[in-house]
């Protein structure tokens, strides 16, 4: 280890050569600042993978990837589970990812690897179809302009829950287009997305309901959405949002995966290339849009949003 390098308290370093433990620390940096959970359930995986293969995962080639992806029920302590197995696979191929980029190997060995394979029968109940869509935002007319607000801002970018509760006035930026958009910091990284322009119109709409001057400073380090006690809405309360709309246009409900899900197939569905939809919705790593419910046929007619007016 370099001197100042963090070490990982979940990492088996005996398993490890000083140069192998040093990427794995270097990535979970890149990765994983401030959450633990996450690095301790990659540690858990790579040990395990670590100790399978027996050798430095510098110099391993597509068929001992093969190999260890194709017997994890003798890897682990119990048989996995295929959405499990999947996962690991996702995990392993975004560490390889990280090795490749950063010269520690030539290639990543999983890229020559098949995804295993899922049984997602039920796949199509984790996304609106297109008439959903249509009876969703309809019916998102017959709710208050802050929970209006929530549902069109949710639906039109995929954003995951505690990001969305944790935006604050200051976040909202205008770009060189003078187009809105919202950015969020995560670790290293920057994560921005634009908004639509129907949103901005009600977010502003919303901004004035609460006393608010059109024009967002960069001070105002204040939640977006709040509650009647001016304290930032609950993840619950987003969720019951979500559910009345879904009563109201009489479909089944949805969480708010459900919708995050529902934009990521819509864009896929409409030729959007993978690395787009990587984009917007805040991915790592290109690969996870391959796990994305394919369940809606492209439809050219079809005006993915159509405006909250139509």
């Amino acid at each position: 280890m370099k001197i100042g390098e963090i070490m990982s308290e979940y990492l088996d370093k005996n398993l490890y050569s000083e140069d192998e433990y040093s990427a794995l620390c270097s990535f979970f940096t890149a990765s994983f600042r401030n959450k633990p959970r996450s690095e301790k359930n990659y540690a858990y995986d790579f040990n395990i993978f670590r100790r399978y293969i027996d050798m430095s995962l510098f110099d391993v080639d597509a068929d001992v990837c093969r190999d260890f992806i194709h017997n994890t029920g003798k890897a682990y302590p119990r048989k996995q589970a295929a959405a499990t197995v999947e996962r690991i696979y996702s995990q392993l191929h975004r560490l390889y990812e990280y090795l490749k980029d950063n010269g520690k190997v030539k290639k990543n060995p999983f890229n020559q690897v098949s995804k295993p394979a899922v049984d997602r029968t039920r796949s199509s109940d984790a996304v609106l179809s297109f008439e959903g869509a249509d009876k969703l935002l309809k019916a998102a007319g017959n709710l208050g302009l802050r929970d209006r607000t929530i549902l069109f801002f949710l639906f039109t970018t995929g954003l995951k829950i505690k990001d969305f509760i944790s935006l604050n006035w200051n976040q909202l930026i205008y770009d060189q287009n003078n187009d809105m958009g919202f950015f969020i910091n995560k670790g290293k990284q920057m994560y921005y997305n634009k908004l639509h322009h129907d949103v901005v119109k009600l977010l502003l709409e919303y901004r004035r309901s609460l006393g608010m001057q059109p024009l967002i400073e960069q001070r105002e380090a204040n939640p977006i959405f709040v509650n009647a006690k001016g304290e930032r809405v609950s993840q619950n309360w987003i969720r019951l949002v979500i559910k009345e709309a879904c009563m109201l246009a009489g479909i089944p409900p949805l969480s708010p995966s459900d919708l995050r899900n529902s934009v990521g197939a819509f864009m896929l569905a409409y030729g959007v290339p993978p690395e787009e939809v990587a984009q917007v919705l805040g991915y790592s790593d290109t690969f996870l849009t391959t796990r994305l419910p394919i369940v809606l046929p492209p439809r050219k007619d079809y005006a993915f949003f159509k405006g909250i007016n139509d």
